[in-house]
């Protein structure tokens, strides 16, 4: 799923959007998913599936995906707030956080909304790109780019792993999910470790090296016209909330 997301970033249409202007999209509107009512968030989480999948041309499968993945994780956060436990074992449903629990649902819901807008039609290099023009630190940025490529690296391990556990008893019992974690795990120390002696070979360097797309400044007119309709629509519910 990683990489499917990684691919869309430099696939989609929306790739002729400079990185900033992006990063503005987002984070004004995960500004107003915070500071809004039930009405702006929905009305936010609308327009974030319309620029994903209407615009960007992000498939609708892509989209589902990622917000089923979301979903599970909220519910299962959720229970804590709708579910009670007592002492003798015995499990009750809180009505009274019904209420509650369903805007905290729809809120978080919008909130990743924004941040998966900028996830799937940024690629990493241009944000990182951002963030070095924006006089970040150097070592936050290069946190940031090392963290980017250590992700794909896990993926990758998890998934030789979990082929070569298969391969050898199938890798069904819940047994099999401890070994993996744990293999995974010193894989994943070696790598650090053949990649720190690496760069003490080398002396170190002052800065990962990372190339980023150069960005065009055009954006058509029906995207300018959908973010004015969406702006006067969030408007207008801050005016009725």
């Amino acid at each position: 799923m990683i990489r499917e997301f990684d691919r869309w970033a430099y696939d989609n249409r929306l790739r002729a959007w400079r990185a900033e202007w992006k990063l503005i999209v987002a984070f004004v509107m995960l500004a107003v998913v915070m500071m809004g009512g039930w009405r702006e968030q929905w009305l936010v989480l609308i327009g974030m599936a319309y620029w994903i999948v209407a615009r960007a041309r992000v498939p609708f499968s892509v989209y589902g995906k990622a917000m089923l993945a979301a979903s599970v994780f909220l519910g299962l956060s959720l229970l804590t707030l709708v579910v009670s436990v007592s002492v003798p074992f015995q499990i009750t449903f809180i009505d009274s956080q019904l209420q509650p629990a369903a805007k905290l649902a729809v809120r978080s819901l919008a909130a990743w909304s924004c941040l998966f807008f900028l996830l799937i039609t940024t690629p990493a290099p241009d944000l990182i790109a951002v963030l070095r023009r924006m006089r970040l630190p150097a070592a936050l940025v290069e946190l940031c780019f090392l963290m980017y490529r250590f992700i794909f690296l896990l993926e990758q391990a998890a998934a030789e792993l979990m082929l070569a556990l298969r391969a050898r008893s199938g890798g069904t019992h819940w047994r099999h999910g401890g070994m993996l974690m744990y293999q995974l795990w010193m894989k994943t120390w070696q790598s650090y470790e053949a990649f720190s002696r690496s760069l003490a070979a080398r002396g170190g360097v002052a800065s990962a090296g990372h190339t980023h797309q150069r960005e065009k400044a055009h954006v058509p007119l029906v995207d300018v016209a959908a973010g004015i309709i969406m702006a006067l629509l969030l408007g207008w519910a801050w005016r009725k909330g």
